[in-house]
């Protein structure tokens, strides 16, 4: 199997090539017609026919951490600029307000899945709704209240053997694991874009302190 690989800073199309498939961060992994987007070991795997037990990064780490990161998506939401609401990244036609949403939504809808065995289809049309930022922000709190009751009430261990729910193929661990590394991913975008809006983030999460995994390029 032929290995090339394309420098999205140094190879000429290359950044244009990642947008047509649809993504605006890297890694992005094509093997044939499939498409793996981030650093995801499984997928990669399965795209592979390697056969390999993948391990996935344990609640006992990814609970914490998503706790952690959701506090700081609520701290920076409330620092963005209410002039910014509709404002969208390059290509991408998701308002800020949406966008916002969608992070504290992407994470209860995970665990309000793994509370109740099927997980419902996701919505951020909700998100179009806000007329400022503070009440993102606000959702966003009772969201962090929402997920800090769950983490208290459930089991690291139990989590761990826990496997796929619903119509999900995905254990426990590897979805805690895709939504806390979603939730990385988001937040240094917003840290980012208000740093563009010239806004110094308070009190932010280092990429240091995250898996480097879950650091990946922003193209914002």
């Amino acid at each position: 199997m032929a290995y090339v690989e394309r420098d999205i800073e140094n190879h000429p199309g290359a950044l244009e090539e990642l947008r047509a498939l649809g993504f605006r961060a890297v890694p992005v992994t094509k093997i044939g017609d499939r498409v793996v987007n981030g650093f995801n070991p499984r997928q990669l795997n399965d795209a592979l026919g390697l056969g390999l037990r993948i391990q996935e990064r344990p609640p006992e780490v990814t609970v914490p951490l998503l706790g952690r990161v959701l506090k700081a998506v609520e701290r920076a939401v409330r620092q963005m600029p209410d002039d910014k609401l509709d404002w969208s990244a390059p290509d991408r036609e998701r308002p800020m307000r949406e966008f916002t949403y969608h992070i504290f939504s992407v994470t209860l809808n995970s665990v309000r899945g793994l509370s109740r065995g099927q997980y419902a289809a996701m919505d951020d049309a909700p998100g179009r709704s806000f007329t400022s930022f503070q009440a993102v922000a606000d959702y966003g709190k009772q969201s962090v209240e929402e997920y800090e009751r769950w983490a208290a009430a459930e089991n690291p261990r139990v989590l761990a053997r826990m496997g796929p729910r619903g119509s999900d193929d995905r254990s426990a661990s590897e979805r805690l694991d895709v939504t806390t590394g979603h939730a990385v991913q988001h937040l240094r975008q917003l840290y980012f874009v208000l740093r563009e809006f010239g806004v110094e983030p308070d009190q932010p999460i280092q990429d240091g302190e995250f898996p480097p995994e879950y650091v990946l390029t922003i193209l914002w």
